[in-house]
């Protein structure tokens, strides 16, 4: 039934916006495009993208005007369709004079080279992501997110002095308009930035291939961020980081050795599992219930029966599920008698939703769990990090009243990693010398929205993160100093 293959991704595609990142293999896109996409069939999709251009104008200080224009089209073979959209935007404002107004203000700009998606006074980012298919509007966080950047950066003058226009394209969640849109779009941008698509390694083939392309997204498939010209604010192949479950180790030594744990039987999502348990037992967890259920469950209750009267769990753990599923299962804990003293450590809590889901904020009082991002949709956090100040405030001037959400916050960091790279590039920028600049940054965190990491990385992945805690109906930073991060604990690769 259509209906039972959309729950199926909706269930796939939840996962994504874990507080732990995603990596989806071969087996996943495959069992998504045959069960979801073509109806079961093996028909291939269409192509499609979006393009849009704009232009802006100012004065010496950088007030001026912009105006932009998109379409779309699409077209699809076989049993299976092509869908576009496409969005495109002309500067807020016009580039101020001197090489001394861009965002971020670096005083020793390159001079203007010339190359694909590259003026005097204008350079264009390609951002692809998922925002039509089984799921409608699935990531377009991250075309909101780049938007806000762009607004954002061209209100201070753009660049180095060069407005920000962003040509946007929709894969349509299918592996061969992700390879279309990005062959196309390579011929028409500098650099793509903020892309968020589950088909991204079908795209990476071709990148692999034009290793002078420079890619900065978030990678979900790991082919994606293996190739030379890709970088990541969350690189790194499969695995997880030990710090947290140290700290949990510590703070509950007697819990950690009983734990029960579930998590969606999907291939991605048992991968992600296989880090995070191979990651918890090396700092002493010892898992005594744990159970993959099937896409299509809604119902855990049986579970925690067994669970808090059978196998005598004292924590709960899981984040390889989506927020609103680990919302229902905090009701089947009541459901199932568990008692009040089970912790429930569930990372993947931290989601605008959640609470909502959840019904009654009391249940969920003392809920512990972590992230490798800033809590970027609190107001205190706003408060002591200025660059999320900035995010949230550009985010809703872009998107209205729209949540900000995961995507967005990736989008703006990639934009910000391209800035730091634009602005160092060398005497003179083309698409070589941001790849070399890219090259040069060890550590990055967009000025402490996310987790320091190396961007460039393909062995090591993010080590640090935010505890938080959920009381007097909030979340709340636990330990963790304002505007900072742990950095105590290693990336612990899956197979390492």
């Amino acid at each position: 039934m259509r209906t039972s293959r959309a729950v199926v991704l909706l269930m796939l595609l939840g996962i994504l916006g874990t507080a732990c990142g995603a990596r989806l293999d071969d087996q996943t896109r495959r069992q998504a495009a045959d069960a979801v996409l073509n109806g079961g069939g093996t028909g291939t999709g269409g192509s499609a993208l979006g393009t849009g251009t704009g232009t802006g104008t100012g004065t010496g200080t950088g007030a001026g005007t912009g105006t932009g224009t998109g379409t779309g089209t699409g077209t699809g073979t076989g049993s299976g369709t092509g869908t576009g959209s496409g969005t495109g935007s002309g500067p807020a404002a016009g580039p101020a004079a001197g090489p001394g107004a861009q965002a971020g203000g670096s005083s020793s700009c390159p001079t203007s080279g010339t190359d694909v998606g590259l003026t005097s006074n204008s350079v264009t980012f390609g951002t692809i992501a998922s925002t039509t298919g089984p799921v409608a509007g699935l990531f377009e966080g991250a075309i909101q997110g780049i938007q806000a950047f762009r607004a954002f950066a061209n209100s201070q003058g753009g660049i180095c002095g060069h407005a920000v226009n962003v040509t946007a394209a929709d894969d349509g969640t299918n592996c061969n308009q992700n390879r279309n849109a990005t062959e196309d779009l390579a011929k028409k941008v500098f650099a793509f930035v903020g892309s968020f698509s589950l088909y991204d390694g079908c795209g990476a083939d071709y990148l692999k291939q034009n290793p002078t392309i420079p890619d900065l997204h978030v990678q979900l498939d790991p082919a994606a961020g293996q190739i030379s010209n890709h970088y990541d604010v969350e690189p790194g192949p499969l695995g997880y980081a030990t710090g947290p479950f140290a700290y949990y180790a510590k703070k509950y030594p007697q819990a950690v050795k009983h734990v029960g744990t579930l998590f969606p039987n999907i291939p991605s999502a048992a991968q992600k599992q296989q880090g995070f348990v191979h990651s918890a037992e090396s700092e002493g967890w010892h898992f005594v219930y744990s159970r993959a259920a099937d896409a299509t469950e809604t119902d855990w209750t049986s579970d925690f029966v067994k669970m808090c009267k059978d196998r005598g769990v004292k924590l709960f753990f899981t984040s390889a599920e989506n927020a609103q599923n680990a919302a229902k299962m905090i009701q089947n804990e009541d459901s199932a008698g568990c008692p009040s003293s089970l912790i429930n450590i569930i990372p993947i809590a931290y989601d605008q939703a959640f609470v909502g889901d959840v019904g009654d904020p009391k249940k969920i009082e003392g809920l512990e769990g972590w992230n490798e991002y800033s809590l970027f949709f609190n107001k205190d956090e706003a408060a002591n990090i200025p660059e999320l100040s900035q995010l949230q405030t550009w985010f809703a001037r872009a998107n209205g009243s729209k949540p900000l959400n995961l995507y967005a916050l990736f989008a703006w960091a990639e934009g910000r990693m391209f800035q730091q790279a634009f602005e160092n590039a060398g005497k003179t920028v083309d698409r070589k010398s941001l790849l070399a600049a890219l090259g040069k940054i060890s550590k990055f965190s967009a000025n402490g929205i996310v987790a320091p990491v190396n961007p460039g990385s393909k062995s090591e992945g993010p080590s640090c993160y935010v505890l938080w805690q959920f009381n007097n109906g909030a979340f709340h930073r636990q330990d963790t100093p304002a505007s900072n991060y742990r950095c105590d604990g290693r990336f612990l690769p899956l197979n390492g």
